[in-house]
């Protein structure tokens, strides 16, 4: 160990990083002696898991992270804290697109890591076939050109546990992880020359709202020490410290360095990936608020009007809309689900999130799903019966899913229904009356309209009524006040609107302006 540096007394962070199933909680059960593994819904983490793991006189904290592809923001964050990474490859499977992030993520925080290959007791395994798809990756073993190591493990008979666990020891301190100059290095990339004024630093690994404690954080502590009463910036927020519990939701006094631990009694519940830090330094402070300028989840906002929410609904030019609410347990899997909706968009058919936020599905939240006929989802958290019924009631679509890909099934089924021409419901915007006709050189149709009620909108259908019949629905080329382009036309404004060529229109016809969105 070089000798002009200062020791942290303190545990190393072990991130544990790799493709869905391939045997990370199970390795983490095995040396836990818990049975994580097995309560997992479908049985994959999808939450990040912390421990504080006793071995030989000495405690190893361990981040599990997520390995489904939608919750790559979980591993991102379980890389930002971690001194040493666990990359995970299963033996009876080898290199995954997962393992493949988890490599970059490793790669671009410049960590220090452990190849651990699983499952080496399954018909099957081939570890050495692992270790030259790995070397053809660019991670090069020991053994095998380079300088990783590496251990094969089985959770099932803990072949290789015990000298998994000899060698984070032995590596943390061979690689002189647990030093304050390392940690120093680490706060520069984010706080620059003022980094030593820092004096305690964590990160938020996730948050969520508890039904007894309220809103809580799920944290690591690398620098420092925290007891309840401190004054703490969580990210952009300053926060008095609550109530603490370690990785076991056991009550403590006081968190210590390397530490995961649980902190209760917050205002507002921090996003995930931010920086713990004391509140000493106006520079650091200052630095803090520069970097997280964005509105934190739970964070007291401006409310939009039921008008407003209406406006942005209809606001695109998709032909069909599927609203959606979404609730969730923990404010990391809000983040890491909220923008792969976006891949179910076609050219046709829109996922719009109407509303979204961490906690129990509520009446509230059936209310709003029933004023825009959205569907009610809730990912991990659960709705009493009360709600259930009241959903009932009110006739909206309530569902709740412990496995993320099954959400997406239910996604799935209704975008498709909606591409396919499936059950469609329409919803009017407003009603105009055509005053004067005017049929364009090229031979358009403009219809000079008084918007009667309700509004006028680009991206509707207008459908022309004439004495209560139906002559046909129309996209809007155009929509003009003079010669101005205008998106939306309010109830009692004028407008010409182009209906374009060959469309039998007269004066007095009704245009009702509709859009539509899947049932």
């Amino acid at each position: 160990m070089a000798d002009n540096t200062t020791k942290l007394i303190r545990n190393p962070i072990v991130v544990v990083l790799g493709h869905v199933d391939h045997g990370k909680t199970s390795l983490l059960d095995a040396i836990r002696n818990t049975s994580v593994q097995t309560g997992e819904p479908g049985g994959i983490t999808q939450n990040i898991y912390l421990s504080n793991v006793e071995w030989k006189n000495e405690t190893i904290t361990f981040v599990d992270t997520p390995g489904h592809e939608v919750f790559s923001l979980m591993r991102i964050n379980g890389g930002k804290v971690a001194d040493i990474a666990f990359l995970i490859v299963a033996a009876d499977e080898g290199v995954k697109p997962q393992t493949l992030e988890s490599i970059d993520i490793i790669q671009s925080n410049h960590m220090k890591f452990i190849v651990v290959i699983t499952k080496c007791d399954k018909e099957g395994a081939n570890p050495e076939k692992i270790k030259t798809e790995l070397v053809t990756r660019g991670v090069y073993l020991e053994g095998y050109g380079g300088d990783v190591p590496f251990v094969e493990v089985s959770a099932i008979t803990k072949q290789g546990i015990d000298s998994l666990l000899d060698l984070v020891l032995l590596y943390a301190d061979v690689e002189n992880l647990l030093t304050e100059d390392q940690e120093r290095v680490k706060l520069i990339n984010t706080f620059g020359e003022s980094s030593e004024k820092v004096k305690v630093h964590g990160v938020v690994l996730d948050s969520s709202v508890d039904k007894a404690m309220g809103r809580q954080a799920f944290c690591v502590l690398r620098m420092g020490s925290l007891k309840k009463g401190d004054s703490l910036l969580f990210g952009p927020k300053v926060e008095r410290v609550g109530l603490l519990f370690d990785a076991n939701k056991k009550p403590i006094t006081e968190v210590t360095p390397g530490m995961a631990f649980i902190v209760t009694g917050l205002s507002e519940l921090p996003m995930t990936g931010v920086d713990i830090v004391d509140t000493e330094s106006e520079e650091v402070k200052n630095i803090i608020e520069k970097q997280y300028s964005l509105p934190v989840v739970g964070q007291e906002q401006e409310e939009k009007s039921t008008q407003d929410l209406i406006d942005d609904l209809f606001a695109d030019e998709h032909e069909v809309i599927i609203p959606i609410i979404l609730k969730t347990d923990v404010n990391a899997s809000l983040f890491s689900i909220l923008p792969t909706f976006e891949k179910f968009n076609t050219d046709k058919v829109m996922i719009k999130v109407i509303s979204s936020g961490v906690g129990a599905l509520s009446m509230s939240d059936v209310e709003t799903a029933k004023t825009f006929n959205a569907l009610l989802i809730g990912f991990r958290v659960k709705a009493n019966n009360e709600v259930i019924e009241f959903a009932k009631q009110q006739g909206v679509k309530l569902s709740t899913f412990d496995i993320v890909y099954h959400l997406y099934d239910l996604i799935q089924e209704y975008t498709k229904k909606a591409q396919d021409g499936g059950e469609i419901q329409e919803v009017v915007l407003g009603t105009g009356r055509v005053k004067k006709v005017f049929v364009l050189s090229d031979g358009e149709v403009v219809a000079g309209t008084v918007i009667t009620d309700g509004e006028a909108r680009r991206s509707a259908l207008a459908r022309v009524l004439r004495e209560g019949e139906i002559i046909g629905d129309y996209p809007i080329q155009s929509l003009k006040i003079l010669k101005e382009e205008k998106n939306v036309v309010k109830k009692g404004s004028e407008c010409g609107i182009n209906l374009g060529k060959g469309i039998a229109l007269q004066e007095e016809d009704t245009i009702t302006f509709v859009v539509k969105k899947s049932e």
